[in-house]
This record gives structure tokens, sequence and C-alpha cells, in this order.
């Protein structure tokens, strides 16, 4: 039988023969006692895991051990996820998104988006989009929509960045989703400007790391020579595709700060150079001065 194996699949590799094989056990009882035989498995196993027909001393091999049929069809083939993913603990009802953009050191647009807003497409696009927008916009691929309040304009000349906390409201805590990122790439025919940054994962889950967030904001064109921005996107296509899994991932960031907890948080990373007068390093160490700080730089915090 091997022979009849070695005929029909030669020039393959180990995975073809090993079909071939299976193909065999299908065509008869007689086939299958035959094609089950460990010793023509052991030929598969030491073509592809040649040390698995070593022994170490007084042990057997391990093929010997497990039976080298087992041996073979438990790891020659990708193994599909055995289990679904777990429900969410979260909901899109329980998180706020804080969306701030800036161009230069202005800011041109900040909201708080409740996330039972976020959808999975752009609503109501604007008359005049191009038809590269058109079919960006009614592609299948997941991505989630933030609504734009209100449209507003960029210029690409100036450096344009933007950050996005999230919050639990179930917990009252902020997790930070893009810290302070540009947009980098201009995607000019497709209408689109993309910048991402790194999720900051818990510590809880060491092992997990190197997952993007990517931002993008759907562009028209405006007047004297600027873009108008009607929609921004969010995905997380290296880990995440569909809600479930969005609301998984964002279950496993970095959510140890709380709101409270926010302005000393700020205040305590504060160093006083110098040795100034006390009512001065007084006034530094103050929730007054941190929370001007916050204001400017985080323009949502004055809603």
């Amino acid at each position: 039988m091997m022979d009849v194996v070695q005929r029909r699949s030669r020039g393959e590799d180990t995975s073809g023969k090993y079909l071939y094989l299976a193909a065999c056990m299908c065509v008869s009882k007689s086939w299958k006692q035959l094609a089950k035989d460990d010793y023509l498995w052991k030929r598969l196993c030491a073509q592809r895991w040649p040390s698995t027909c070593h022994s170490q001393g007084s042990s057997l091999a391990i093929g010997e051990s497990r039976g080298y049929h087992k041996l073979f069809t438990s790891f020659s083939q990708k193994r599909q996820r055995s289990r679904p993913m777990p429900a969410p603990k979260l909901t899109f009802d329980d998180l706020e998104f804080y969306v701030d953009i800036w161009e230069g050191t202005s800011s041109v647009y900040s909201a708080v988006v409740n996330g039972a807003l976020v959808r999975t497409q752009v609503f109501n696009p604007p008359a005049g989009i191009w038809e590269s927008m058109q079919v960006h916009l009614q592609s299948q691929a997941y991505k989630m929509a933030v609504p734009v309040s209100s449209q507003f304009e960029v210029c690409f000349s100036e450096d344009i960045h933007v950050s996005l906390l999230v919050r639990r409201r179930d917990q009252d805590r902020v997790a930070c989703i893009i810290g302070k990122s540009g947009f980098d790439y201009v995607d000019g025919p497709g209408y689109r400007a993309h910048a991402y940054d790194y999720l900051q994962i818990s510590p809880l889950y060491p092992f997990v790391s190197e997952i993007r967030a990517w931002i993008a904001l759907l562009l028209v064109d405006g007047k004297c020579g600027r873009m108008e921005v009607f929609g921004i996107e969010l995905d997380f296509t290296d880990a995440a595709n569909n809600d479930n899994e969005v609301l998984c991932l964002l279950e496993i960031l970095d959510w140890n700060l709380k709101i409270q907890c926010f302005f000393s948080g700020f205040k305590k990373s504060a160093k006083v150079a110098s040795n100034s007068a006390t009512a001065e390093k007084k006034w530094l160490t103050t929730q007054g001065f941190w929370k001007r700080k916050i204001l400017l730089r985080i323009p949502f915090f004055r809603k």
C-alpha cells in the first residue's frame, strides 16, 4: 500500500502523502485496517519529524509510545479554533469614546460619543464624494464608524494628530486607545487619512502585545485647498473583525485609571525642578494647576 501511495504522491510533501493514505482508508474495511498500520505512519513521521523515531536512553521514541498514526494526524493539520469565543461582558452601551483632533496646537474637533452610537458603517454620507469613497463605504469589511456631530476642515500641510480615550461607565474607568498619533499616511485617491497606535494591554495579559488601533478620517474636498471631514472610522484589523471580538479586546485594555484619579495621576507625575517660593510650589501641586493643563491638552474635559 505504501508503494501505491509513493507512486501516486511522487514529488509531493508529507501532507500530500497523508491525503492519499487517508483516501486509501476509504476504499474498504481491509484497506482501512492496512492504512492504519503504524509502520506506514512511521515512514511519514520519519520524513516530517525524524527525531520522533529516536529513543532517548531506556525510554521509547515518542512515536512508539503515542502511536505514529495518532502523532501524525494530531499535528500535521492546522487546528481550527475548537471553542467559540466567549460572550463579552462589555456592551457598547457601557462605553463612551472621547475623540480629540488637533491641527498644530489648535483643537479642530472634540467630542464625547456614546458607545451605542458607534456603528459598522457611515450613514448619510454627503453628496459629491468620489467613486473610490463610495466603494469603500459599500465594502463589507468590518469597521467601527464614529459619528461626526459637525463636519470640520483640516489642512494636511499642518501637523494633524488625534487622541482617543474610552470610558467604562459600569466601572467608571478610563483606558487609552490612541495616545497622540499623527495622520502620517494620507490616501489621496481614496480620500482617507490614517493614524494608528498600539493598544495598552492590561498587565494581566503579558503575552498579548503589538495590537494596533487604526483610525481614519473620511474626507471630501473643502474650500481653499482644505479637506472636509465627514466621518471617522476605527478598527482593530490585527485582532478583531466583529462587534464581539472588539468588545472582548476592549475588556483586556489597561483599565486601572479611575476618573477620580485622573487629575491626581497628572499631579503625581510632576517634578518641580527649582526651589522657588512656597506659594509657587503650592500652586504647582494643586489640582487646579493640573486641571488647567489637562484642559489645554484634552478639550473634552471642558464639557
